[in-house]
């Protein structure tokens, strides 16, 4: 896996510098080998590097390593085999640093340990769950699928596939997990050294976080599967749609803060309650603002708009990324999709969108995307139809409201 320097651990270069060797890599050179055992660090200085995963007899471009980043610290800190290729694209050179040298300068370095963790569970997380090229292969699969002749083989394929997929995924949630596992190992072997309590902190927050992605993952692959069994009954209860709204803007203060985007909220009218399943809408506007500031490409606000018609509430999110073309407008909203690839942003498991569709269907309503009507971005919309049960404030005090909601 990789590690980005950001400008609080520039001096690594320098240290990895002092205490390794520089070698030069031809184009097409192999630096290491998937399943091969680690034999350090890299740090890349010049050229370009390709990190390659082998699965089924396929090999997938997971990543690539711009000059300034390391490949290799999973390995390293842990002393398991390498989990993927990594050849050189161009011609570069790199740094190798021994695994002996490298624990050393991260137990000197705990803040370094801290970001090295932190960046391990999100590259794991992002590049293992779903694989750059899976909903490619799928496709594919699919199309051989259509071909068949006769309706019994078209089922029994479509049955191998489900569970092919299935197995793939559950085969990388397993990664998100030992990260956890890996974090804790470097609490016991340092807790010898009386490691600052800062620092600890630090490493349970990065474990804390891959758990939370892990949990929001499992949760909406099994919410998924419901909803598409038909399986899954929503526990409608009377809602505040506006304060819903304000504690996921809460919620995501943080993340917006991180990329310096504020969020702005309209409301019309300025009380609406709502009866529908909470956790289910509460997520729907999470992945929808989530979406909005992964993707938005400026500073400025991510507008979140509500207003009523005698048919229906809309729900609007707006963003000033760089939009979704129109040929991709549909298939956005399908599992394991990934449209329009953004350099500088990481991947997601094409899961958040497919939920939104699925949860504002199953409560009667409908979402799509079209462009942002004043200027550059996207906008996200998604109505609930009045049938869903609007009610008045007065009405929520009510036992025969409350009732109503299971």
């Amino acid at each position: 896996m990789i590690l980005t320097l950001d400008t609080e651990t520039e001096k690594l270069a320098e240290i990895l510098e002092q205490c390794g060797q520089e070698n030069k890599l031809a184009q097409g050179d192999i630096l290491i080998r998937q399943g091969t055992e680690s034999d350090g660090v890299y740090y890349l200085k010049r050229g370009r590097l390709g990190v390659y995963r082998e699965e089924m007899d396929t090999t997938y471009l997971l990543a690539e390593i711009e000059p300034g980043e390391t490949v290799g610290e999973l390995g390293a800190a842990t002393g398991r085999q390498r989990t993927a290729t990594v050849k050189a694209e161009i011609e570069s050179w790199v740094i190798h640093v021994s695994e002996q040298d490298f624990r050393r300068v991260l137990e000197e370095a705990p803040a370094l340990m801290a970001e090295v963790i932190c960046t391990i569970g999100d590259r794991l997380t992002n590049a293992d769950v779903v694989m750059v090229t899976l909903n490619r292969s799928y496709q594919q699969a699919v199309d051989r699928v259509q071909a068949l002749r006769t309706e019994k083989e078209q089922l029994e394929e479509i049955l191998r596939l489900r569970e092919e997929l299935a197995n793939m995924i559950v085969h990388d949630l397993r990664n998100p997990l030992g990260v956890i596992s890996n974090g804790i190992e470097f609490l016991k072997r340092l807790s010898g050294n009386d490691p600052k309590a800062e620092y600890v902190d630090s490493v349970v927050q990065a474990m804390e976080w891959s758990t939370r992605r892990m949990r929001h993952l499992v949760d909406t692959l099994l919410d998924i599967a419901r909803l598409e069994a038909g399986d899954l009954l929503l526990h409608r209860i009377p809602i505040e749609l506006h304060d819903l709204i304000q504690q996921v803007v809460s919620e995501e203060l943080p993340m917006a803060e991180n990329y310096g985007i504020a969020i702005e909220t309209h409301f019309l009218p300025e009380s609406l309650i709502v009866l529908a399943d909470r956790g289910f809408l509460q997520r729907v506007l999470i992945n929808l603002l989530d979406n909005a500031l992964k993707f938005s490409s400026s500073t400025e606000p991510i507008q979140i708009n509500v207003h009523t018609s005698p048919d229906l509430i809309t729900v609007q999110v707006i963003d000033n990324g760089p939009g979704v073309p129109v040929e991709e407008r549909e298939r956005v909203f399908e599992k394991f999709t990934q449209v329009c690839s953004i350099a500088g942003k990481e991947r997601g498991a094409g899961l958040g969108l497919a939920f939104c569709r699925m949860a504002v269907e199953a409560h009667g309503g409908h979402i799509w995307v079209e462009d942002n009507p004043t200027g550059e971005g996207s906008c996200f919309t998604f109505t609930l139809p009045h049938d869903v049960e609007i009610v008045s404030p007065s009405a929520l005090a009510g036992d025969d409201v409350l009732g109503q909601g299971g």
